[in-house]
C-alpha cells in the first residue's frame, strides 16, 4: 500500500501468487490500512472475522448459514506490537487464518480506494461483519450471504492446495460480495444469465487490479515479458494452480459468438457454461488495460507507434515471425527503462481501476454487457475527459460487445 499506509497499518504475510509456484520464494510483507491494535484476535475488525472451523465438511447452503457454531482452533492473536507478520509457516493453520483475512483486507482497502469510501455488505442489515472461514472440506471455494469460506484444489491428491492461500482466488470470492452489494440481488424469477456473466467477470476484474498493487508482482511481471503484456503470465493467469494450470485466463482471444448465449435459461447452464460467458468481458479489460499502458509507453517515448500497432494484432494462424518480431521490440526498449514501465503500468492499472469503480457502481442487477459499455465509456469521460473512448470501444466491440454510446 501507499508508504503513509505502512506507517500506520498493520502488517501481514501474503502470498500473491500460491507458494505452490517455483517463482514464488515466500510470503511478502503487506501493510493494510487498519492501525496496529485495532485489528483483534481471530484476526477480525468491525468488518470481517475468521471462523477456523475443525472438521466442516460441507460448505455453507440456504437455510445453513453463519454464524458457524461448531467445533473451531482458538483465534489468532496478533503480536506484542498489533501486528501479524510473527507467522511465517504457509502450511500451519494459524499462518492461513492470517492470510485469508489479511487478503481480504487488501483487497479491500485497494477496492474502497477507487470507490472513494466503504463498500457496504449486502447483508448488513442482518449481520454486521463477514464471515470468513479458511478451510472447509471442499474442493471449492465461494461467497454468499454473510461468508467468505474455501476449500481445496485437488482435495483427493497427496498436495492438496488450500484455496485460502491464493490470492486470485480470495480476491475472486470478494469481488462477488462486492457485487451482492452494488448491483443488488434480483427477484428468483427475473434471474438471468447476464447477472451471473457479470458477477463472474467483475470478480475476476478485482483480482486482476488488486494483485497489481504488489511491487513484487509488479516489477516480475515487466523482467519476464519485457513489457509485452499479451505474453502468458502471471496477471493474466487468474487461479494459479501451478505454472502451467490455472483457473481461468484473463488474456484470450473469446469472443460473445464463443460462449453460450447471454439470453439462455439460466437453468441450463452448467457452472462452468456461467463462468465462460463473462470470459469475453473480463478480456475486453485485459486489453483495455494493456492498450493504456502501451499508449502511454507511446506517449512517453518509451515504444514506437508501430511495435504498439504490431502487438494487438491476432493472426489466424498464429504468427510465429510476428511473435518474435514483437518480442524482440520489447526486448530492446525495456532495459534501463524499468521505472518508467513501471510508472506506465501502474497509471493504466489505476485507470482501469477508477473506470471499473465508476461503472459498476451505476449499475443494477438488470445490467447487460452493453449497459456495462456504456457505463465504462461515462466513467472514462470522468476519470479522464474521454481520453480512453477509442481503446475502450475498440476492446468491447472486439468482443462483440454492443457499444451504444
Amino acid at each position: 500500500m501507499t508508504e503513509g499506509t505502512r506507517f500506520q497499518g498493520t502488517r501481514f504475510r501474503l502470498y500473491p501468487q500460491p507458494p505452490v509456484l517455483t517463482a514464488i520464494q515466500g510470503p511478502e510483507t503487506v501493510w493494510v490500512a487498519a492501525a496496529p491494535g485495532t485489528i483483534g484476535p481471530g484476526p477480525s475488525d468491525d468488518r470481517m472475522y475468521v471462523v477456523d472451523a475443525i472438521g466442516k465438511d460441507r460448505p455453507y447452503d440456504y437455510p445453513y448459514l453463519p454464524p458457524y457454531r461448531g467445533a473451531r482452533n482458538p483465534p489468532v492473536r496478533p503480536g506484542a506490537d498489533g501486528h501479524f507478520d510473527h507467522l511465517d509457516d504457509p502450511w500451519s493453520r494459524e499462518f492461513m487464518a492470517a492470510h485469508m483475512y489479511g487478503t481480504l483486507r487488501f483487497v479491500l482497502d485497494v477496492w474502497e480506494k477507487y470507490f472513494g469510501g466503504p463498500i457496504p455488505w449486502h447483508f448488513a442489515d442482518e449481520r454486521p461483519r463477514l464471515e470468513l472461514v479458511p478451510l472447509v472440506e471442499w474442493n471449492n471455494a465461494h461467497s454468499g450471504y454473510g461468508f467468505i469460506e474455501t476449500g481445496f484444489a485437488r482435495p483427493s491428491e497427496p498436495d492438496p492446495q488450500p484455496f485460502c492461500l491464493n490470492f486470485d482466488v480470495l480476491a475472486h470470492e470478494l469481488g462477488h460480495a462486492f457485487m451482492y452489494a452494488l448491483l443488488g440481488t434480483p427477484p428468483g424469477r427475473r434471474l438471468r444469465a447476464p447477472y451471473l456473466a457479470l458477477h463472474e467477470s467483475a470478480a475476476d476484474c478485482v483480482a486482476m487490479i488488486a494483485v497489481l498493487h504488489f511491487d513484487s508482482v509488479v516489477d516480475r511481471l515487466l523482467e519476464r515479458t519485457r513489457g509485452n503484456l499479451y505474453l502468458p503470465n502471471e496477471l493474466n493467469r487468474i487461479g494459479e494452480l501451478s505454472e502451467t494450470e490455472q483457473i481461468r485466463l484473463a488474456s484470450h482471444s473469446l469472443t460473445l459468438a464463443d460462449v453460450p448465449d447471454l439470453d439462455t435459461p439460466v437453468g441450463r447452464l452448467s457452472q462452468p457454461q456461467r463462468h465462460a460467458m463473462g470470459l469475453p468481458l473480463t478480456g475486453a479489460v485485459f486489453d483495455v488495460l494493456v492498450e493504456v499502458f502501451e499508449a502511454l509507453l507511446v506517449e512517453d517515448g518509451l515504444i514506437g507507434r508501430e511495435l504498439d500497432r504490431l502487438s494487438r494484432q491476432e493472426p489466424d494462424p498464429p504468427d510465429d515471425a510476428l511473435y518474435g518480431l514483437v518480442q524482440a521490440g520489447f526486448d530492446r526498449a525495456y532495459p534501463g527503462r524499468q521505472g518508467a514501465f513501471k510508472a506506465a503500468l501502474t497509471d493504466a492499472r489505476d485507470y482501469v481501476g477508477q473506470c471499473l469503480a465508476r461503472a459498476l457502481g451505476s449499475l443494477s442487477w438488470a445490467a447487460r454487457f452493453e449497459d456495462v459499455a456504456a457505463a465504462l465509456l461515462a466513467a472514462d469521460r470522468q476519470v479522464a475527459r474521454g481520453a480512453g473512448r477509442r481503446i475502450l470501444r475498440e476492446s468491447l466491440l472486439w468482443r462483440g460487445i454492443q457499444v451504444i454510446s
